[in-house]
Formats: structure tokens, C-alpha cells, sequence
């Protein structure tokens, strides 16, 4: 069993098609479509019903998503968490245009002195859904969102506007 096809599946949710998802994931819309196959294969149930809109959840599919955000959620953290302590690495971040331009400059350059062979990729979002789920599902390593969490994820507050 492997965590990638979790993942696979929170983003087709997240993008409501398997062509978005594909996109998003630089995978062929096929290998998506395997990846998903392979996964209610292995479950034993339907998770998401196709039609030419996209994707829908079915009844199962609503019923795993907590518990698959949850795992994807969990393996994250736990790849987090094996990096503390490290003088490198790359940690990316998702943020809104706004905060790429204000804040994150001055962040990451602060933060460089400190940790100089720390690297970061900085992840654009249009949505702070996105944001939360890319977090929740590990595609990113932290990210700036408004309080509060509509996820409950782990917040710390840095600026009251």
C-alpha cells in the first residue's frame, strides 16, 4: 500500500477531475486514472463515481475522505518531523500573492542567515482551500492561510490585519 495513492485521491477530490489532477501532479490524466483504479481495487469499494463534469464522491468515497486526510495528514507530519534537526533540506511553502510579495522576502532571508543551506519552493495558491489542502495533503510543507483553520490544522497567528 502505498501513501502516493492516497494522495493521488485527495488531489482528484480537490480538483473535481482527473485532467486538473493530472496537471497539478505533472502525472499523464492515464497514470491518475491507474493510481485510482489501483486504490478502490485494493479497498474493495467505489470512491468516486465519473461522469463527463469529473469526479463525485460516492457514498463510500465520503466516508474514507476524513480517514485518508487524516493519513496523508499524519505521514506528512511525520516526514516534517524527521527533518528537524537537519542543517538541509527543502521546505515548501505555499502562499497567496500578496504574502509572496510583503512578507515571505524578508522571512526567507532572515531565516537563511540562520539556516543557509535550507532550501524553498514557494507554491502560489488562488484559494485558501487550496492552501489547507495542499497541506493536508503533504504537497506542501507549511503555508499562510487566515485564522481560523477551516481544517483545524496546527495555526500560528503572525499578523492581525
Amino acid at each position: 500500500m502505498s501513501i502516493s495513492k492516497y494522495q493521488v485521491f485527495l488531489k482528484v477530490v480537490s480538483c473535481g477531475t482527473f485532467t486538473k489532477a493530472a496537471e497539478a501532479l505533472n502525472f499523464t490524466q492515464s497514470g491518475i486514472s491507474h493510481a485510482i483504479t489501483a486504490l478502490e481495487s485494493e479497498l474493495g469499494i467505489t470512491l468516486l463515481s465519473r461522469n463527463r463534469g469529473g469526479v463525485v464522491l460516492t457514498a463510500d468515497g465520503r466516508a474514507v475522505l476524513p480517514k485518508i486526510e487524516r493519513l496523508c495528514a499524519a505521514h506528512h507530519a511525520l516526514t516534517v518531523e524527521s527533518l528537524k534537526d537537519m542543517d538541509s533540506g527543502l521546505v515548501k511553502i505555499a502562499t497567496f500573492s500578496s504574502v509572496s510579495a510583503q512578507w515571505l522576502p524578508r522571512i526567507l532571508k532572515s531565516f537563511g542567515k540562520l539556516y543557509p543551506n535550507i532550501e524553498f519552493e514557494v507554491v502560489t495558491g488562488d484559494f485558501y482551500d487550496q492552501i489547507e489542502s495542499w497541506i493536508i495533503t503533504g504537497a506542501v510543507d507549511c503555508g499562510f492561510l487566515r485564522l481560523p483553520s477551516v481544517k483545524r490544522l496546527q495555526t500560528y497567528a503572525l499578523h492581525r490585519d
